[in-house]
């Protein structure tokens, strides 16, 4: 079982001063169950403790750690009277005040995004763990897009939040995907780009417009259009000036229809009258 001594808790969180584990099981077995449900799915999770990889093991205590630390801070000296709750209080020890306590959660939530970002790119890192991940939905939210972690997100666009907060996002991930990219470099393309990103075997020239891509995909996110567009500009020239590099492209209805328009304007525009027929 992960985290199940009190010993393993406070390697991950030193300030910790309890003897034993009481007051954190509840929230120890609810992170348990997180992170199986949002991180590595039911298949990974259940080699989790059998593992002999350290470093698997490790990432994933820190997180279960974290995650339980963070959600009992605010009920840790909470007890229950016949007149309702009450505040934990020794001679030696007073409550802390709502702004430390407040100040304490962020700290805690800011070291769970972490070790959590540190979780996935041991992950990917790791192709020999992706068949047991690939049924959990942070593997679906990875491969759906063009960065994988929020610590490479942070690369291409201006964010402050959390790993937390960034899949939070992922609707609007997907609306820059399909509603924006996808118009302009075709599903095609954008497609091919993102399994050869899943399966790491990215070709020369979707290599060439892959920072671009994502600088473009990120702004998208965030609400940056203006920028977005410029970025997305310059991947659409760069695949137009080497279209042979790009068949997924160049064979798509999107370009077909580039084609069908150019072709209407130039007859539109430079008409041509015979006569004789």
């Amino acid at each position: 079982m992960l985290v199940d001594t009190i010993d393993k808790m406070t390697r991950v969180i030193p300030t910790i001063v309890d003897d034993d584990l009481t007051k954190f099981e509840t929230y120890l077995a609810d992170a348990r169950q997180w992170l199986k449900r949002e991180i590595t799915g039911k298949q990974l999770f259940n080699i989790l403790e059998s593992s002999l990889d350290a470093d698997l093991l490790s990432f994933a205590e820190t997180i279960v750690a974290y995650k339980a630390y963070f959600e009992a801070i605010p009920f840790v000296d909470l007890i229950g009277t016949s007149a309702g709750f009450a505040v934990t209080k020794t001679d030696t020890k007073a409550p802390a005040s709502r702004e430390r306590v407040d100040a304490l959660r962020m700290a805690t939530l800011k070291w769970l995004s972490e070790s959590i970002e540190n979780l996935l790119e041991f992950l990917e890192e790791h192709p020999d763990y992706h068949d047991e991940w690939k049924g959990s939905p942070a593997y679906s939210l990875l491969s759906d897009t063009y960065i994988l972690t929020v610590r490479d997100f942070r690369k291409y666009a201006q964010y402050e939040g959390s790993r937390l907060e960034w899949i939070k996002l992922h609707p609007e991930m997907m609306n820059a995907i399909r509603l924006k990219i996808d118009p302009v470099i075709s599903p095609e393309l954008s497609d091919q780009v993102l399994e050869q990103l899943r399966d790491g075997d990215l070709t020369p020239a979707n290599k060439a417009i892959l920072e671009n891509l994502r600088f473009a995909f990120a702004n998208f996110t965030i609400g940056n259009s203006e920028l977005a567009e410029s970025y997305l500009v310059r991947v659409r020239n760069g695949i137009i000036k080497k279209l042979a590099d790009y068949p997924a492209f160049r064979d798509s209805d999107l370009y077909a229809s580039i084609l069908a328009n150019v072709i209407t304007k130039n007859k539109v525009e430079n008409p041509i009258f015979r006569a004789g027929f």
